[in-house]
């Protein structure tokens, strides 16, 4: 490989993890910078004027869009990609694409190395020079993902309006399957991501796997009002996220004084929905002061995913405290111990789904054991770790040090 000066471009749009990636890169000296979409704090007088001006929809969208460890010095924001992604959802490939180019131009005008995250690769790698090629793996494969939601046959009336492996087209599902083999590593959450990229022809010393951290501080117990027994969703409303087998498990149980909450946007057409108006309560998007009471204040966090990366939100649950439910085809089941923190069950698995519910119903005094074994758990995942783990892989891939 080709000498460089051993700093990274990193190119991703939104507030992906956090932003502990490339504050891990600051922290080492190591980030040339941050090419993203809004990057800005809201609360600054400047911003806060012109939010107001912005549908509720958008704003919500570009809350939490500034740390202060990563200034914006650091950071190329091209803000219009935000704003027109939320106006016009169908040109997203265009606009991911542009801002990876950008990336990648940078990193060859400065012979740096180039980390992107998935769907923003194909055109950072293209464009980048002569150094090291990372990609920021955050779902299983794509073709792993799409052969999981065409096998699932369940309540097929159940529309799923999200954007996802199915809705891609040919082209777009192409060019996302090849990323991963454009990249001298990939980086994953976790061990079902990993074994799903295993399957599509990446070799295994052309993976790492290193998995999310959660804030300790913020997300943490505290004492909350449990009257009744209190199951938790959280995520988007969608088949992938396994939400359709939640509801009908809840519905068949008819449990006396329990609940189902659900949390996450609400589509534009609720349809779907309708038969389960008077099963679960839907709530809704909420802010992060919101979430965590919802954290809380429940006896069971439940994640029965078809596929998924990770599953941040079981982590985030178990550092409150809340036990989580979730299946072997999420990335989170790495974390989880049978009835030690929380729950385990196969994917797609209606009945399985219900005897583990009926099963948490009728063992509450159990969950609540749990409820110190979850919290354990998340402490062996800050974002410290994350930041460290990541700052070793680059450095050793590069064999360079500030």
């Amino acid at each position: 490989m080709a000498k460089t000066n051993h700093r990274w471009v990193v190119a991703f749009p939104g507030a992906r993890d956090a932003y502990q990636l490339p504050i891990a890169l600051r922290e080492s000296g190591l980030l040339e910078t941050l090419v993203t979409d809004f990057y800005a704090p809201l609360d600054r007088r400047v911003f806060a004027n012109a939010s107001r001006l912005f549908p509720s929809s958008l704003r919500s969208k570009l809350t939490r869009r500034f740390d202060p460890a990563l200034p914006s010095k650091s950071v190329e924001s091209h803000a219009h990609y935000a704003i027109q992604n939320w106006w016009d959802a169908d040109g997203w490939m265009q606009r991911v694409g542009s801002l990876g180019e950008r990336a990648g131009r940078i990193a060859a005008r400065e012979r740096c190395s180039i980390l992107a995250y998935a769907h923003v690769a194909t055109s950072a790698f293209a464009a980048a020079g002569v150094g090291a090629k990372v990609l920021m793996q955050m779902q299983p494969h794509p073709t792993s993902v799409r052969t999981a939601l065409l096998s699932d046959k369940f309540l097929p009336e159940f529309e799923d309006q999200t954007s996802n492996e199915l809705s891609w087209d040919r082209r777009i599902l192409d060019t996302f399957s090849r990323e991963p083999l454009l990249a001298d590593l990939c980086i994953v959450a976790s061990s079902h991501t990993r074994r799903t990229l295993l399957e599509n022809g990446i070799s295994q010393d052309r993976l790492a796997v290193v998995p999310y951290g959660v804030d300790l501080e913020f997300f943490c117990p505290a004492e909350s009002p449990r009257d009744k027994l209190s199951m938790l969703f959280v995520g988007q409303l969608c088949r992938q996220k396994g939400l359709h087998y939640l509801l009908e498990a809840w519905r068949r149980l008819r449990l006396p004084d329990a609940e189902l909450r659900i949390v996450g946007p609400l589509p534009r057409n609720q349809s779907s929905f309708t038969k389960y108006g008077l099963v679960a309560r839907f709530l809704g998007s909420l802010n992060w002061m919101e979430l965590r009471d919802e954290y809380r204040r429940a006896d069971l966090l439940c994640l029965p995913s078809l596929s998924d990366g990770f599953g941040q939100v079981v982590l985030e649950a178990l550092a409150c405290g809340t036990p989580a439910l979730t299946t072997n085809s999420a990335g989170a089941s790495d974390l989880i111990q049978q009835r030690e923190n929380g729950l385990l069950i196969p994917a797609a698995d209606l009945d399985s789904l219900v005897n583990s519910l009926d099963w948490a119903s009728q063992n509450r005094d159990k969950l609540r054991q749990m409820r110190s074994p979850a919290r354990a758990t998340a402490e062996q995942y800050s974002w410290t770790r994350f930041r460290s783990s990541i700052v070793k892989i680059l450095q050793s891939l590069t064999g360079g040090r500030k």
